[in-house]
């Protein structure tokens, strides 16, 4: 029986049933030529898609933790006499109500209108979290000095 086995094996690994899987296709440099209609372009009905980059969690997490350090720092200088509000929208003091509530309502209409929060690129997101960043940076140097050199209203 082992003998048997050894001879069909033997047969199967000859070079006379071994496969050859290669493909060669020659070279037809007028293929075009001669099948126009395989080389035509693709038809427009396919479409065209746009890569567009999309902003990522963390750039509207920082975005929101602007918003927030911003209204914090601003209404903790605020506790000072010698800090006054410069924004025209505020007055010199407003209240910690009045700024959260600016901000809710200067903000979320602008982003939920016509889903602009998801057509916002990166770029302008990094912009616009570069200058929070400024502005929240100033605000907590503005409060340090008044906690130094003013009194509490």
């Amino acid at each position: 029986m082992k003998r048997a086995i050894i001879f069909l094996l033997s047969l199967f690994s000859s070079s006379l049933f071994a496969l050859d899987l290669t493909y060669n296709p020659p070279l037809d440099p007028y293929y075009c030529d001669s099948n126009p209609v395989e080389c035509q372009p693709l038809s427009p009905i396919v479409p065209k898609f746009n890569i567009t980059e999309r902003t990522t969690s963390g750039q509207w997490i920082a975005f929101w933790t602007f918003q927030v350090l911003d209204v914090y720092s601003t209404s903790r200088a605020l506790k000072y006499d010698c800090v006054k509000e410069i924004n025209p929208i505020f007055t010199e003091s407003p209240s910690d109500a009045r700024l959260v509530l600016t901000k809710t309502l200067l903000l979320i209409p602008g982003l939920v209108y016509n889903d602009y929060w998801k057509n916002v690129t990166p770029k302008e997101l990094n912009d616009t979290n570069m200058v929070y960043s400024v502005v929240v940076a100033n605000n907590f140097r503005i409060l340090n000095n008044a906690k130094d050199t003013c009194n509490k209203r």
